[in-house]
């Protein structure tokens, strides 16, 4: 291969250790770069500076201010639960209620088993516009710590500059909870116990695995 700006030619070994320390050059400055945007990311989460995902955020819209609100409908295209016109986002007001039907009906003991078959009875949508649910966003809906007023930041971070592989954050890196951010869909004693209703589901889960 003939690099014609480089001046290089991959037949000749010199030209190979030149192909070399330019791949090295290009991974060091993508690695500063990687590492300047990760420090960025990691101040304004110090700051408490909130930026969300409204891809799976169920109930909210995005307020003049910039802050989450319960809002008013607007027929536009947005992801589900939103409704998007000039840059801000409104959500049709039902949708906080499938977030509080949800919580109550954990509540009331339903596995999320019948809980989803409650909403595909009922007709509610999912994110992508499907008219099956999952139980996995069942429990995240459950476990979003967004639908009682807070945010828990860096929950997630790019492990590798190269791959972008984006992974969990397990303690590896710092969190941050901003705690009454924006205005919330359920009450602190509901989610809480929800919180509680969660782990005791789990733990018991755990013990019967273990008998069988």
């Amino acid at each position: 291969v003939i690099f014609e700006k480089e001046n290089i030619n991959t037949l000749t070994m010199t030209s190979e250790f030149m192909v070399a320390l330019y791949g090295s050059f290009a991974q060091a400055e993508s690695e500063s770069i990687s590492k300047n945007v990760s420090w960025g990311k990691e101040k304004a989460y110090r700051e408490g500076k909130v930026q969300f995902q409204y891809k799976y955020l169920l109930g909210y819209k995005k307020g003049t201010d910039g802050k989450l609100e319960i809002g008013e409908y607007s027929i536009c295209s947005a992801p589900y639960g939103f409704r998007a016109k000039n840059n801000e986002l409104f959500t049709v007001p039902e949708e906080a209620e499938i977030v509080r039907l949800i919580y109550t009906l954990f509540l009331d003991g339903y596995s999320m088993t019948r809980i989803k078959k409650i909403l595909e009875n009922k007709g509610y949508l999912t994110a992508q516009g499907k008219k099956v649910w999952n139980e996995s966003l069942i429990r995240s809906i459950l476990k979003n710590e967004k639908y009682v007023g807070d945010a828990l930041l860096q929950k997630a971070f790019t492990s590798d500059c190269i791959t972008h592989k984006v992974v969990k954050n397990h303690g590896e890196r710092p969190m941050y909870l901003v705690t009454d951010h924006h205005v919330p869909i359920v009450d602190r004693d509901t989610y809480n116990r929800v919180q509680q209703e969660l782990a005791r589901r789990s733990s018991k889960r755990k013990v019967s695995d273990k008998t069988t």
